[in-house]
């Protein structure tokens, strides 16, 4: 039984009839198989089986396809079911025998040899390779990537970036990526999904349901689930969160508990922070190595969103954040108001006086509130906003949930009270085109620029950034001022010129 190949690991996954086709993904792959290797890498739940299953049904090229699992950390086991789902596309490859001993390279370059006598392209999938953790089959993938003849295209789908040289196949331009911004559904594909799933709503109310999932497949697909049955869509999906039962199951069962007991205890711990860095995750966690530990959870993709180009300054994906408060809530209720501490002395200490504020609104700490409002330039407006805050929440509904106010809605005041008269702390008023070298962007018009260069419409910028759309605006019109120019296409060009995205 140990020679036996299991045949369903070679077989492409059907094409669901309900599944909504993608045309744009079908090309990137199209696209990507003339080069010699493609990298489909993101997060569970991105739909990277399903979209190459589509793209393989359709294309014109022969594929083989082989779905990877544990017991293939083995190397003989990886090798013959490699060389069957090689044969099955191309009946000329030799058997390989038992591949007795430990000379593989010699298996496998028997593979390669008959494989390059056949002129006929052939693209290979290898789904899953976050699977593989032994050395000795990464070096054989390696190994086949390094020496494959011209006409065999590799195609790797995983939730980790594999040990492979990427650096130099991108320098090599032989190599396509397709990562999360690829993956996730845009509005119109996700009316397209819905509708499949027999789901017809309002265009505004999928735009929105966008929004929240962030274009997350599998949160579209869970939310669908949840939709069944519901009287009033629209304001259920004005609810949607990362707390829905079926959402909370999947990112637990898919995501977190598959990690190390570290990786959980830094993600839980961490979740607190709306922004996280090195520095920061290392005050809150207390830990010495959080720049290591978050270059971990980058690169085996765990909903961790770059804020900035050089990739030092992160967001948890919404719903991943989430899911890890309310782990955090009810694993370590304990802890919630001394992680909120640290996060608002690390930040005041750096001069993020906002976010320090909200970080110790959120503690409870009230002696710590009034210092940093006493401090603060424009206190009078934050107060205001504070007492409405705690207005609000006063009644008989907060027993029930805790003696803390709710985040988002500490976190939309503080920005409304900042932003509200369009003047930006850090900067002030445009001094005409071009004048962005003396006049820079403040942080909070590099988080719109971004957004508008996302494609993003003012009103989806104002939930995002929990601000008013005429607040949006008004950044924008300075934007365009400090950046000398008069569209949200020249705005978003010259985002991409100055490295901002």
């Amino acid at each position: 039984m140990t020679n036996a190949i299991l045949s369903t690991k070679l077989r492409q996954p059907p094409v669901r009839a309900d599944q909504a086709p993608r045309p744009r993904l079908r090309e990137r792959f199209e696209r990507g198989t003339d080069g010699r290797l493609t990298l489909v890498s993101a997060p569970a739940g991105y739909g990277k089986t399903t979209a190459l299953a589509s793209w393989a049904a359709h294309t014109g090229k022969p594929v083989a396809w082989l779905s990877l699992d544990e017991a293939d950390n083995a190397p003989q086991r990886f090798l013959r079911h490699l060389v069957a789902a090689l044969q099955r596309r191309d009946e000329t490859l030799r058997e390989l025998g038992d591949f007795v001993g430990e000379d593989l390279e010699a298996a496998l370059i028997t593979v390669v040899n008959d494989v390059a006598d056949n002129p006929e392209p052939l693209v290979l999938v290898l789904d899953d390779v976050h699977v593989i953790h032994a050395e000795r089959v990464h070096d054989l993938v390696r190994f086949l990537l390094d020496h494959a003849p011209e006409q065999l295209r590799l195609v790797l789908a995983t939730r980790a970036d594999p040990p492979l040289p990427l650096a130099r196949l991108r320098v090599a331009r032989a190599l396509t990526e397709v990562r999360v911004d690829e993956l996730r559904f845009t509005a119109a594909e996700a009316v397209s999904m819905l509708a499949a799933q027999g789901l017809h709503l309002a265009r505004e109310d999928v735009e929105e349901l966008t929004l929240r999932t962030e274009g997350w497949p599998a949160g579209l697909h869970l939310a669908a689930l949840s939709l069944r049955g519901q009287s009033d869509p629209h304001a259920f999906i004005g609810f949607f969160t990362g707390t829905d039962r079926f959402v909370l199951e999947y990112l637990t069962e898919e995501v977190l508990m598959r990690q190390p007991a570290n990786v959980q205890d830094f993600l839980l711990l961490t979740s607190v922070l709306d922004e996280l860095d090195a520095g920061l995750a290392g005050a809150v966690t207390r830990e010495d190595d959080a720049q290591a530990m978050l270059e971990h959870i980058e690169r085996h993709n765990l909903f961790l969103v770059p804020l900035d180009a050089q990739r030092q300054r992160f967001r948890y994906h919404a719903f991943f954040q989430d899911l890890l408060q309310h782990r955090l809530r009810a694993a370590r209720p304990d802890l919630l108001a001394e992680l909120h501490r640290r996060a608002s002395e690390a930040l005041e200490a750096r001069g993020e006086h906002e976010e320090a504020l909200l970080q110790a609104l959120l503690s409870g700490d009230d002696d710590r509130v009034a210092r940093l409002l006493e401090r603060h330039p424009r206190r009078d407006e934050l107060q205001r906003a504070l007492g409405a805050i705690e207005e609000g929440h006063a009644g008989p509904t907060t027993a029930a949930r805790d003696d803390r106010p709710d985040p988002a809605a500490v976190r939309a005041a503080l920005r409304e009270a900042l932003d509200g008269s369009g003047v930006e702390e850090a900067a002030g008023a445009p001094r005409g085109p071009g004048s962005y070298g003396d006049e820079p962007l403040s942080e909070r018009e590099v988080d719109v620029l971004r957004l508008i260069a996302a494609g993003l419409a003012n009103k989806q910028i104002a939930r995002r950034l929990d601000v008013s759309t005429n607040t949006v605006k008004t950044h924008a019109r300075n934007i365009y001022a400090k950046l000398g120019v008069a569209s949200r296409t020249q705005a978003a060009a010259r985002a991409r010129e100055l490295g901002l995205v």
